[in-house]
């Protein structure tokens, strides 16, 4: 308040002194006062375009000649760090979500773990059978043969025929009867009918069982009166 009451009586001093002056070289008080409002607008361009000069040039100039100085470098640091306004996380709140997934009921659960041991058992079942047939086989026929005989004993234990067969070549040493056991010992574990596994066999070896019906296979299947070297096995299971 003081500094404003100060800087209005310079500015009534220095008016009241132009007017004297002007008045005592002889001009009159309009003149007077266009003299003193001229000189007022010339001497405030003055002082912006220096003012400017000054912000523009040598004010960088200095701050960059200072900042050499650590003193003034941790100024600056201060500085920067008050400007910076400072962050409030705000809490987030837990937004709850349904489980859209309902849980499955007691039914569906024992009828998904008896289904998951009927597969298990199934394919331990067929491991077996697999097993048995490779290990009594191995010895009577290639290696390409045996591969494919799997291959339509575990076709056939999805189903009671096959699609397409192409007769499987066995060594001329096993006699009907063997070839009888086998296709007896593999049906009875997979649970099939005789009429199917005979149709099987018969099918599969189809040059060794060329002289003998489905039906003669289907009855003497089981039969132990001859000898030969596949014994009928209950055990497969």
């Amino acid at each position: 308040m003081n500094y404003t009451c100060s800087c209005l009586e310079r500015f009534c001093s220095l008016v009241c002194w132009h007017e004297n002056l002007c008045l005592s070289k002889g001009y009159d008080e309009f003149s007077s006062a266009v003299a003193f409002f001229a000189t007022v607008v010339v001497l405030s361009a003055l002082y912006i375009s220096l003012q400017m000069t000054l912000n523009e040039l040598l004010l960088p100039r200095m701050e960059k000649f200072l900042m050499r100085f650590p003193a003034f470098q941790k100024l600056e640091k201060v500085a920067v760090a008050t400007d910076v306004p400072t962050i409030v996380a705000e809490p987030i709140e837990e937004i709850a979500v349904s489980d859209t997934n309902p849980q499955p009921s007691e039914y569906e659960v024992l009828r998904a773990n008896a289904i998951a041991e009927q597969e298990r058992a199934s394919q331990a079942k067929m491991d077996r059978v697999l097993d048995y047939t490779k290990q009594t086989m191995v010895a009577y026929m290639s290696e390409e043969e045996l591969e494919r005989l799997c291959g339509y004993i575990t076709e056939y234990s999805l189903g009671d025929t096959l699609r397409e067969v192409s007769p499987v070549k066995v060594d001329s040493t096993l006699k009907s009867i063997d070839l009888m056991h086998f296709g007896r010992n593999f049906g009875k574990a997979f649970v099939k009918k005789r009429i199917h596994t005979a149709t099987f066999i018969k099918n599969v070896f189809a040059h060794a069982l060329r002289d003998l019906e489905i039906t003669t296979i289907e009855r003497k299947m089981s039969h132990t009166e001859s000898e030969c070297r596949i014994k009928l096995d209950g055990n497969i299971k």
